[in-house]
């Protein structure tokens, strides 16, 4: 309000959806502390439009530099079996998603899961002698069970990193090969 009593309006214009003019006061634009709050806060569908054309987003999503053309697969192959981020770094790291300079392409691979089957086993036949080890050594039971904790610790730690990189990206593949017939 003036000081005659009369109400003063405020012209108000919205320049797009990232900045504002207020009153003539200020001017408002929305930039991100880093890239991950902009990838925290952005929608998935444009952070996929954004990724094509940038190559540097495209590489912090995904992990590899590639051009725009495979770019361009990859995020369409995400869209249409509903992959994250995650998953298809996980893919690529397995071998089950190609990316080349020219293509991007879902590639079952049976030796995966095979191959995890192999450094399973391995692991179990090295830990569980060396649990064996432990037990039957003359050390006090304060360290045996330190030993036993540690030596688990890590088995499991090695099973996990054998189930990410191998049996959980094999299953999403599965699952697509399914679900697209």
């Amino acid at each position: 309000m003036s000081d005659s009593g009369q109400e003063v309006g405020a012209l108000q214009l919205n320049l797009g959806p990232r900045s504002r003019i207020a009153g003539r006061d200020y001017y408002e634009g929305r930039v991100p502390d880093s890239i991950k709050v902009y990838l925290a806060t952005m929608p998935s569908d444009q952070l996929d439009e954004e990724a094509i054309d940038n190559e540097r987003l495209f590489y912090y999503r995904f992990g590899v530099d590639v051009p725009q053309s495979a770019r361009e697969q990859m995020i369409a192959l995400k869209r249409q079996h509903g992959l994250t981020d995650a998953e298809c770094r996980w893919l690529r790291r397995s071998g089950q998603l190609r990316i080349t300079r020219d293509a991007a392409r879902l590639v079952p691979d049976r030796l995966v899961p095979a191959a995890a089957w192999v450094y399973a086993l391995t692991l179990a036949f090295a830990f569980v002698n060396s649990l064996l080890i432990i037990g039957m050594s003359d050390a006090p039971a304060w360290k045996q069970a330190l030993g036993s904790a540690i030596t688990t610790a890590l088995w499991l730690g090695a099973m996990w990193f054998i189930n990410r990189l191998f049996w959980a990206p094999w299953r999403w593949v599965r699952g697509i090969g399914t679900n697209s017939k």
